[in-house]
């Protein structure tokens, strides 16, 4: 069946187990961040500064500064201290496993975990645009 015109069709990846999306949707707000996450995921060990960061992952500084910073927010890193400021890995119990579970997904197909996070983008101009339209059917 074919959704009426004007309704969202969302959905779910088959690619992405479903607790990975909503993890996605609630903690992963970009591609750098995702990227970010499994880089310190990774090396849980290791303290990664805006600079060594943004080298590994082809950014800039100040970007990267922001992805540790958000990540931080959410809990998933945290403050390693030292000259320059560093994060290091901080996720632990459900959140932990989550993303050993993304980790997983995002090694096998890192197109598809990309995508899904492009995807579930909403153009807000668009959006609001749309909350004003006149509809034929109303």
């Amino acid at each position: 069946m074919v959704p009426a015109r004007g309704v969202e069709r969302r959905l779910a990846d088959p690619a992405i187990p479903e607790e990975i999306q909503r993890f996605l949707a609630d903690h992963v707000a970009s591609a750098e961040e995702l990227d970010a996450l499994m880089l310190l995921h990774a090396q849980r060990d290791r303290a990664w500064t805006p600079e060594a960061l943004s080298q590994a992952l082809f950014s800039v500084p100040q970007s990267a500064a922001l992805t540790l910073e958000r990540l931080e927010a959410k809990g998933l890193a945290e403050a390693a201290g030292g000259t320059p400021p560093a994060w290091r890995y901080a996720a632990t119990g459900e959140a932990d496993d989550r993303i050993a579970a993304l980790g997983g997904v995002y090694r096998a197909n890192r197109a598809a975990v990309i995508k899904h996070l492009f995807a579930r983008r909403v153009d807000p101009v668009r959006s609001l645009a749309d909350a004003f339209r006149l509809r034929k059917d109303r």
